[in-house]
């Protein structure tokens, strides 16, 4: 008795170790409606199977989540098709099995085991999920790419134009009565088998002639790729390996054919070609299209002869002035705004920085008039942010393309030269701006500034930071209103226009201006002061600080210019 029972332990323990430490699910499913009640549940896969009201859209679900390598998931699909296990299962198989890899490389056994009272009647059987045995890894992984990654495997001989079937595609269509391979080839393709633009590819490099010539000058791989019709009766890449079997002799051609599935490679490898070339083709700061593609769109245009071509040429106003007063970096930014402007408004058309300051775009759908209207959008968004362009429209046939460009560009330039005479007033004290801060940092007298005041300026304070007092040459009504408030203390009264008219994010960057001490050793190394804030208004201010002469012990001036 205590035998029986420690047999009886031993087994349970057998039984329990298998079912909790092998088997990664357990399921028992009824195969004809899919209704199904896990016994074991990984956490591993993420898929919750109370999501599903079957067995059947569970399975297939754990693929799509990601969980299967892609290699394997057209035949565990194939494998989980539910009139295939119920035609295997009820024709007899008590087991049967799909070896797949996981995405994190590692392996598993799909199967389904039924008892022998299994039957439409009584259609339940056990779906379990087991772990591989990692000695046997190695032989599965090579099993199971023979059996998903291979479409066919042949033993060729092209000495006497045979062939032997190592694997075979069970979805292939080839006649009856094939026995060359010269005829394998030419029927494959004649039933479909190889999509048209790869035909040509196809047939070529299964000329036998130029087989066994590359094979007597060297023994190297060949490879052909091209698409091949599936299953589902679409098109999928592969590639045609042909090698040398290992007693291969120019008298006796024998050769080993392999046929591979290899979509994701090639959709990978199409999109990085692409990704270079369109890298090419782009401006790289602001990824527009750049000028080399821009003159071969117009070759294309006048070859193709469109019925409609419509062109926007379009130049930046003011970014000489920009870059050499605020620099580089702020023009590439005013060049950034033009450009994603454009896109946002033209969305559907081809659009080119051709140079400096100067973009094109060209449309084969809108007419004149409406790409004027869409240039008078762009130009009123690019003033909130104080840009201008000047633009030229020109509509016509492709044929015509170059003509059209020119014109674009002529009436372009009539609008930029409009836009300057109008705006000489801005310009000119733009101009003043530039040489009244010239003057202040060389000569740091008041003097010059009086004789160059204009509207310019939002105020001109002249500020002894020792003694926190300040005289003025021009000064706005509302300050002198805060100044009395604060009872003529400078800091003080700046510490209240911050608080009434700076933006939030830069009161505390603005105010630790008005530490007088820190602001002294700030002059003493850097000579000058330059600092950019927002108002509440949305306005972008400039305050330079300087000093108008050297610290004394009576005094310690300097200068803020607000603009």
């Amino acid at each position: 008795m205590d035998n029986q029972n420690e047999n009886e332990s031993e087994l349970y323990g057998f039984i329990e170790n298998t079912l909790m430490n092998d088997f990664v699910q357990l399921a028992r499913v009824n195969i004809v409606d899919g209704s199904f009640e896990f016994l074991k549940l990984s956490p591993n896969i993420h898929t919750n199977p109370a999501d599903f009201d079957n067995i059947f859209d569970y399975a297939k679900s754990v693929a799509e989540s990601g969980y299967i390598s892609p290699y394997y998931t057209e035949g565990y699909f194939k494998f989980i098709e539910p009139e295939t296990i119920r035609r295997r299962v009820f024709g007899g198989e008590r087991r049967i099995v799909y070896r797949y890899k996981r995405s994190d490389g590692k392996w598993d056994v799909f199967s389904i085991t039924s008892p022998k009272d299994c039957t439409p009647e009584n259609p339940w059987a056990v779906f379990s999920l087991m772990n591989s045995d990692i000695t046997s890894t190695a032989l599965t992984e090579a099993m199971t790419a023979l059996s998903v990654i291979y479409y066919k495997i042949l033993k060729i001989n092209l000495t006497t134009n045979s062939f032997k079937v190592v694997k075979a595609d069970s979805n292939e269509q080839i006649e009856d009565g094939i026995t060359t391979i010269t005829d394998w080839w030419s029927s494959f393709a004649r039933l479909g088998n190889v999509h048209e633009e790869d035909l040509d590819v196809y047939t070529e490099f299964t000329d036998t002639e130029k087989i066994k010539a590359h094979f007597r000058e060297k023994r190297t791989r060949i490879s052909c790729r091209y698409r091949r019709k599936n299953a589902a009766g679409g098109y999928h890449w592969a590639q045609m390996d042909i090698v040398a079997d290992d007693d291969y002799s120019d008298d006796n051609a024998k050769l080993i054919l392999y046929v591979k599935d290899v979509h994701e490679e090639h959709i990978a490898e199409l999109h990085h070609r692409e990704e270079l070339v369109d890298n090419f083709n782009r401006d790289a700061l602001t990824l527009l299209y750049n000028r080399h593609t821009f003159h071969d769109d117009i070759d294309k245009a006048r070859s193709e002869n469109i019925p409609l071509m419509t062109c926007l040429y379009a130049d930046v106003n003011g970014l000489h002035e920009m870059n050499n007063s605020l620099g580089h970096r702020k023009g590439d930014d005013m060049l950034c705004c033009v450009a994603d402007t454009l896109k946002a408004f033209f969305p559907d058309d081809r659009i080119y920085r051709i140079g400096g300051d100067e973009f094109v775009m060209l449309s084969r759908n809108l007419k004149k008039q409406d790409a004027e209207l869409t240039a008078k959008k762009v130009s009123r968004r690019l003033n909130r942010f104080n840009y201008a362009i000047s633009t030229g429209v020109e509509s016509g046939t492709g044929i015509d393309a170059v003509s059209i460009v020119d014109k674009a560009e002529q009436t372009m330039r009539l609008n930029k030269e409009k836009y300057y005479q109008s705006h000489q007033h801005d310009r000119k004290k733009r101009t003043m701006n530039e040489e009244l801060e010239k003057m202040l940092t060389e000569k740091r007298d008041e003097e010059y500034f009086l004789n160059l005041i204009g509207d310019m300026y939002a105020g001109v304070y002249f500020i002894d930071i020792k003694h926190d007092s300040l005289r003025y040459i021009f000064i706005p009504e509302y300050f002198k209103g805060l100044l009395e408030e604060a009872s003529f203390s400078v800091s003080r009264a700046l510490m209240m226009y911050a608080d009434k008219f700076v933006e939030s994010g830069y009161i505390d960057s603005f105010c630790a201006l008005l530490d007088f001490g820190e602001l002294s050793k700030m002059l003493d190394e850097h000579e000058r002061v330059d600092y950019d804030y927002k108002k509440k208004n949305g306005a972008e201010m400039n305050l330079k600080i300087l000093r108008t002469s050297a610290p004394s012990d009576g005094k310690e001036e300097t200068i803020w210019i607000f603009k």
